[in-house]
């Protein structure tokens, strides 16, 4: 089970982990759509908004605009992380991400 926080000064929380080197390759490029070793903009929206799609019962509960709310939340994310602006993740980006906001449980 992963558990995703979005406070980069938060403790890792008990019974939880951080993901191992293995575990954020993996992740990077899964994300990498186009195997160029680096995550658009585009990429990590349509991933991230397909998983959304699999929820879709949550986010009518939350509201009509519950859906573009997110997307906001997704593309403000992306922005935040992708320090040089080029609108690419490169791996180490990727890797401040999954360090500070990704943990799996232990058990």
């Amino acid at each position: 089970m992963l558990k995703i926080i979005s406070d980069e000064n938060v403790k890792i929380p008990e019974g939880f982990r951080n993901l191992n080197d293995e575990e954020i390759i993996d992740g990077f490029l899964s994300l990498d759509l186009s195997d160029n070793f680096i995550i658009s903009k585009n990429e990590w929206m349509i991933t991230f908004i397909k998983m959304l799609s699999n929820d879709i019962a949550t986010l009518e509960k939350d509201g009509h605009d519950s859906i573009m709310a997110r997307i906001k939340e997704l593309s403000d994310e992306f922005d935040k992380y992708d320090v040089d602006g080029n609108k690419y993740l490169d791996y180490e980006e990727y890797k401040k991400i999954v360090t500070n906001n990704v943990f799996i449980s232990e058990s």
